[in-house]
């Protein structure tokens, strides 16, 4: 009784959206958006755990929804979803810039927990103090990442319903890059107090389409190819896949999915369910029946 009480929001993202495309039956992945909408009498930012009473927060799990429900839209077609939650949506936003933007618009001084990758050995030496329970005082790349794409696909879904855009995706891009993108090197740094680069780091920008150009995607592909796929879990690996579908690199999907140390891995440790991790031995207390990693099966369809 120390794991889950709820329903993980960032977790049920890609879980809920992977069961929405394999049995086109959205039930659960409305719930789950409806329930978290409705924690915003607790916290603007929402909670962590849907329809349950763990009080967590987690910043970048409300900032996964814009990028979920729109991609629920462009498989679905369902726009009057879109625009129950449209208000919504732009209020999470709201609330991330009214609490944590500075000047240049990037987010900073967060008092909600940034995991930015899970179990935190798969952080890539992530040169950032982000423990639990403590602000978070410098500018790093993560979170920012995910706020510029939730603002990206905040932008598309106004456009889906024939709205104005909620803001200019292209000034918060420049500073995002401004912050974080070492021209040199030609990838992002973890932050602006640090020169450390890390996978994890790098693979949000390529799956919102922040890198400055095909060639600097290229070398984070090769970046990942030096350091190898199985080096990111549960929420770098989702990125890194969609980046490519992004950019409809195919082979190297197919390629990262069949990795040893990765899906596979866990059939040579006989699962029969998604476990919590690449292996049994990848977190203290991981659970062999984990349903985040099942999000392998949208790369393996031909949704949009």
């Amino acid at each position: 009784m120390d794991r889950e009480k709820g329903n993980y929001l960032g977790d049920g993202c890609y879980t809920a959206l992977a069961y929405t495309v394999l049995t086109h039956d959205a039930s659960m992945l409305k719930k789950l958006v409806d329930d978290s909408i409705r924690s915003r009498f607790v916290n603007r930012g929402l909670m962590t755990c849907a329809a349950c009473s763990f009080m967590q927060e987690i910043a970048e799990y409300p900032l996964m929804l814009h990028y979920m429900l729109y991609s629920y839209y462009r498989f679905s077609g369902d726009r009057e979803y879109l625009e129950k939650h449209y208000d919504a949506l732009c209020d999470i936003l709201d609330f991330y810039r009214e609490s944590y933007a500075e000047d240049d618009g990037l987010l900073n001084n967060l008092d909600k927990w940034c995991v930015v990758e899970w179990p935190s050995e798969y952080r890539d030496g992530y040169d950032v103090d982000v423990t639990e329970g403590k602000v978070c005082t410098t500018k790093h790349n993560a979170i920012n990442a995910h706020y510029i794409g939730a603002v990206k696909y905040m932008n598309k879904i106004a456009r889906v319903l024939g709205r104005e855009d909620y803001c200019d995706e292209n000034t918060l891009t420049q500073a995002y890059l401004n912050a974080f993108f070492d021209e040199q090197i030609g990838l992002f740094r973890d932050s602006v107090e640090t020169k450390h680069i890390s996978l994890v780091a790098n693979v949000f920008p390529f799956m919102y389409g922040l890198f400055p150009s095909a060639e600097s995607e290229k070398r984070m592909l090769d970046f990942v190819d030096e350091k190898g796929f199985s080096k990111v879990m549960l929420f770098g690996a989702y990125p890194l896949l969609a980046g490519l579908k992004r950019i409809g690199d195919k082979e190297k999907i197919y390629r990262f999915l069949s990795d040893e140390g990765a899906w596979k891995r866990m059939l040579r440790e006989g699962a029969t369910t998604t476990f919590e991790g690449w292996g049994k031995d990848s977190k203290h207390n991981a659970s062999l029946f984990h349903l985040t990693l099942s999000y392998a099966a949208l790369f393996l369809t031909d949704w949009e």
